[in-house]
């Protein structure tokens, strides 16, 4: 009986053994040491089971055999077979593949790879080049490097920044897109570009739906740096050089002017004025200065950043410090940033991992206005006459005439100094800001595990602008003021996130689960100080100004909670379905229309994958589809539905004074205003052919927004600005293809990149705009309040230009004479030499019944191509940008090549003008009055091509050889390059620069500098 019992003891020993459990965990990555999340892991002697690599590239797998093979793959990297013995800890590299259909993509809280994409959704290419360009932010990097992506650049001011918009304008509110940061959103000022690892645009509203009620204009998804496996790195990258400007306008000289105004009063029929005239006015006649060249100045650039990571197999972290420092191209103007990155990953245990990240940043950007017509500091530079310098001898800014000829004065107009507009105030303008974010995640069993992370920022905004007393003649002011400006925002999101991701077979699943809060605090607060006695900076101080204003206060809070849902599935990696749902509730809109539901779904068909499917030349072909609704919060003002009261002060009693407070209703509220929702379809197919050295992608697509938000018509009856209102329809709609081939010839490696975008805007309707059938909407920007160019009307696109055709130059009184509306002139203050104008509307004259529509300054076609070439230890990267079908109003004409104005010094373009001896000239002739409305007419004349070809960049450098870098520190590196931005600009645009921003109006905009930098990358 004992051998029995011993018998079966061992028998059941044995089962017991056979069954038990080994548990293998490691890491998948390449060979940089950079993790590929979704690696599958499967057990070659075992059929089914498996499990894939999480987001950093980590996986646990329960396995029966104690000893055997694992099979690891994953799409773009060579199948690999990994030996295990027992419980044990792998670290796997994975050698990669040369297809662009396989590397891993960002998406709405996760990643994927490419070639399993069933949405709109790019990656940005040669991130890492970002390090060899002065680029201060992320927009400035990605113009020109995705299809369907257009970076409106706000011209050169160091202040600003460049306008994102995907897929075209679908509302008059902010377009900008949502930055999501290491799986956060992200509001604050552009973070350090040499942070950055990979960056993917979510294009379509199904790929940016799980992102909700931000994200209707598209998502920017970042993935920052992060340490590789190995000893400590530390690298250092460094650049500097010059920026300068091109395609500046030149001025009359002094002599120039006199002369030229002396023929406008000629032909004109007024009398010449003394200030031209050389025996009254000789000072008027010397040229002392071009002021163009005096307020623009080569700038210098110069951008340093250091970071130190590294990684284990329980730890991975990086600390990075960046500082940039950029000069103006104008002069007094200028941004500096220092900002600073810690950032870890920890592994507690083989279940719970948690990890931080803090990002500091300082910025500090002086700019300067040049949009004003009236005090705008380049066009100011045109007003400024040259016979003027720029200071006297005693140091003071210079007037139009000095004051023992203020007699003079007012034939030159009312003029800033130019210079003194950019040296005269002292201005400081530091935001600091914070944003740290801490995650802890649970695997809570193999495949299923729950992440919650937390994300604090904080942004403070102190601004304090003295202006002092504009002494000189020309436009003076005998006022000096402070103006101060703070403000804080504090903002919170809290994400709960469980996944589940599975491969059953040839089944693989992937499910997540959000929960997710945010919460906004936001105050400022503005006060002016008038009338300072002294000047000096001891004395700049409010409570040196013996006035001081009301101060004025802005405050909101602002909350978003949403709940979302999204399964994605393939069968066998051919056929894939996924859907996704986002339940948002916002405090901006009233209690019964805050919640709303926005659906999404997508599918794709990988038809190389098909047994009938053989084509030698064809590695990989997918078609996919996707379908997405989205709410647009951002277009929904903090408190629209329940506008609260405006204040002021106001004057009561016999004293006149203002010492009581006033409260008023400045706007209508509309509790009945609900979500402005973007609709977006997608069809799209890519492709890899040619063993991989051929990648193709292509999209149509269709972007709607539905109930536009947007303000209603006043009704002037009630005294207070109209509530906003739904009230409308837009449609984006068009194509975007993208290609990339690669090869070598010998020992010279190459790509070429190239994108295009084709887009089409339409204003669809204004069915809640009005009930008045006024189906357009008459924008107010304009040129000195004479010309106003930009009309939104059903049928056409957003801010069409609206204008009366030019014709071209009357060239004798026999053209004017035949122009004419059953015998009475259209015109009949024309004269040779002025504007023809068409009668649109056949009423016999020329007004503003005549406007027709022209195009707007959305451009039709977008594209880029670029170059990369490695030789040995040499690389060479080329870009090229540029845009098609693209209008700009040049307004600038309007004061530089009039002189019917106040007297202002021209463009010397107009030394061109019409005259009987010069009529081939498109300038109209030059006079001091505009009875013919040449200038005063929003005309086509000032409609210009604005299409251009820019080669935005080209870099040569130049890797020391690993040989000698190893007698330094092994495995060291050190690149050194030199980069050239802006090189050259193929246009027919008569303006400083084809990229004005904005909707496309031009009145001397801040160019975009050509810069040359010299620099290095060391790593050790």
């Amino acid at each position: 009986m004992k051998k029995m019992y011993l018998i079966l003891f061992l028998v059941l020993g044995s089962m017991f053994y056979s069954y038990a459990q080994v548990t293998v965990t490691g890491n998948v990555t390449d060979h940089e040491g950079v993790p590929i999340p979704g690696a599958s892991i499967l057990a070659k002697q075992q059929g089914g089971g498996g499990t894939a690599a999480d987001f950093d590239g980590n996986f646990t797998l329960q396995l029966t055999n104690e000893n055997g093979t694992l099979i690891v793959s994953s799409i773009g990297y060579a199948q690999k077979e990994i030996l295990y013995n027992g419980n044990q800890i792998l670290t796997i590299v994975l050698n990669e593949q040369a297809s662009a259909l396989d590397e891993v993509v960002l998406i709405g809280y996760g990643s994927t790879k490419k070639g399993d994409l069933t949405s709109a959704i790019s990656t940005v290419s040669n991130v890492e080049s970002i390090a060899s360009r002065p680029v201060a932010n992320l927009t400035d990097f990605l113009q020109g490097n995705v299809a369907g992506v257009t970076v409106l650049q706000q011209g050169g001011d160091p202040s600003q920044s460049g306008s994102v918009v995907i897929r075209g304008l679908g509302s008059f509110a902010s377009e900008q897109p949502l930055t999501v940061v290491d799986g956060v959103p992200y509001y604050g000022p552009a973070i350090n570009p040499n942070d950055i690892a990979s960056v993917s645009i979510l294009k379509d509203a199904a790929a940016a739906a799980i992102y909700g009620a931000q994200a209707a204009s598209g998502v920017i998804v970042i993935q920052t740096k992060k340490g590789k496996i190995g000893k400590p790195q530390i690298v250092a990258d460094f650049y500097s050089g010059i920026q300068e400007a091109t395609n500046l306008p030149t001025p009359l000289t002094a002599q120039e002017q006199a002369a030229t105004y002396n023929l406008a009063a000629d032909n004109g029929g007024s009398p010449r004025q003394s200030a031209h005239d050389a025996q009254q006015n000789p000072y008027g006649q010397v040229n002392r200065t071009n002021w163009i060249d005096a307020i623009f100045r080569p700038a210098k650039i110069v951008n340093t950043n250091i970071n130190m990571s590294g990684a284990t197999e329980k730890l991975n972290y990086l600390t990075s410090f960046g500082y940039t420092k950029k000069e103006g191209l104008l002069q007094g103007t200028s941004s500096e940033r220092f900002n600073f990155r810690v950032k870890s990953d920890m592994d507690l245990s083989d279940k719970i991992s948690i990890g931080e990240n803090v990002y500091f940043s300082r910025t500090e950007a002086v700019g300067t206005n040049t949009d004003n017509p009236y005090s705008g500091t380049i066009i100011n530079a045109l007003y400024m006459p040259s016979s003027a310098p720029t200071r006297y001898e005693d140091g003071s800014f210079a007037g139009v005439a000095p004051e023992n000829l203020s007699q003079f004065a007012g034939a030159y107009g009312d003029v800033y100094n130019p210079l003194a507009l950019l040296l005269r105030p002292t201005v400081t303008a530091p935001t600091n800001f914070i944003n740290a974010n801490i995650y802890t995640k649970y695997e809570i069993i193999t495949g299923l595990s729950y992440k919650t992370s937390y994300a604090y920022s904080y942004t403070q905004s102190n601004s304090k602008r003295f202006q002092p007393r504009v002494p000189e003649l020309g436009r003076s002011n005998p006022n000096n003021y402070l103006n101060q400006n703070s403000s804080t925002t504090n903002r919170w999101v809290w994400d709960n996130q469980i996944g589940y991701k599975k491969t059953f077979g040839n089944h693989n699943l992937d499910i997540t689960a959000i929960y997710s809060a945010q919460h906004t605090n936001y105050e400022s607060l503005s006060v002016q100080g008038e009338g300072f006695s002294n000047e000096e900076p001891f004395s700049q101080y409010l409570s040196n100004a013996p006035v001081i204003r009301n101060p004025g206060t802005g405050v909101y809070e602002d909350a978003l909670t949403s709940a979302i849902g999204r399964v994605m599935y393939n069968f066998k990696n051919r056929y894939f379905i996924s859907g996704a749902i986002r339940r948002d509730r916002t405090s901006r809109l009233a209690v019964n229309n805050q919640v709303d539901n926005f659906p999404s779904a997508t599918l794709g068909w990988r038809l190389s994958d098909e047994s009938f499917f053989n084509v030698p030349a064809v590695n990989d072909l997918k078609f996919r589809a996707s379908w997405g609704q989205i709410g647009n919060i951002n277009s929904v003002g903090y408190y629209s539905f329940d506008v609260p009261l405006n204040s002021t002060t106001v004057i009561l009693g016999e004293n006149a004074a203002q010492d009581y407070k006033g409260a008023y209703v400045g706007k209508q509220s509309n509790p009945n205003l609900n979500w402005e929702i973007s609709e977006s379809i997608d069809l799209g197919m890519d492709a890899s052919l040619f063993n991989n050295s051929l990648s193709l992608t292509f999209d149509y697509f269709q972007k709607t927004t539905i109930g536009m938000i947007l303000p209603g018509l006043e009704d002037l009856n009630q005294g207070t600005s109209a509530a906003d209102v739904n009230g409308g329809e837009v449609q984006n709609s068009g194509y975007e293809i993208a290609a990339s081939y690669s090869n070598a010839l010998g020992d010279v490696n190459f790509t070429i990149n190239a994108n295009a975008s084709i887009l089409d805007n339409e204003l669809i309707n204004l069915e809640g705009y009005n009930k008045s059938g006024i189906n357009f909407i008459a924008h107010d920007d304009d040129v000195r309040q004479v010309l106003r160019p930009f009309r939104s009307e059903v049928g056409r696109s957003l801010y069409a230009m609206y204008l009366v055709p030019q014709l071209g130059i009357f060239q004798n009184q026999a053209e004017i004479d035949a122009h004419t509306k059953e015998g009475t002139l259209i015109q009949p203050n024309a004269v040779p030499g002025d504007f023809k104008f068409a009668d649109s509307n056949d009423d016999g004259k020329i007004d503003d019944e005549d406007k027709v529509f022209y195009d707007s300054y959305q451009p039709d076609v977008t594209y880029n191509f670029g170059l990369n070439l490695n030789y040995k230890n040499f690389d060479v990267n080329m870009l090229f940008q540029g845009v098609a079908g693209v209008d700009v109003f040049n307004g600038y004409k309007f004061t530089t090549y009039n002189a019917s104005l106040t007297g202002y010094n021209l463009d010397n373009r107009v030394l061109g003008a019409w005259s009987p001896s010069n009529t081939d000239s498109d300038i109209p002739r030059i006079s001091t009055k505009d009875d013919n409305k040449n200038f005063g007419t929003t005309s086509s004349y000032y409609l210009e091509d604005a299409s251009y070809l820019r080669m935005k960049n080209i870099t040569l450098g130049y890797t020391l050889d690993a040989s000698i870098m190893n007698t330094i520190a092994k495995g060291s590196s050190l690149r050194i390059y030199l980069s050239a931005e802006n090189i050259f600009t193929i246009t027919k645009y008569s303006g400083l620069d084809p990229e004005v921003g904005g909707k496309g109006l031009d009145v001397a905009k801040y160019p975009l500098s050509r810069t040359i930098t010299a620099g290095l990358s060391l790593s050790l």
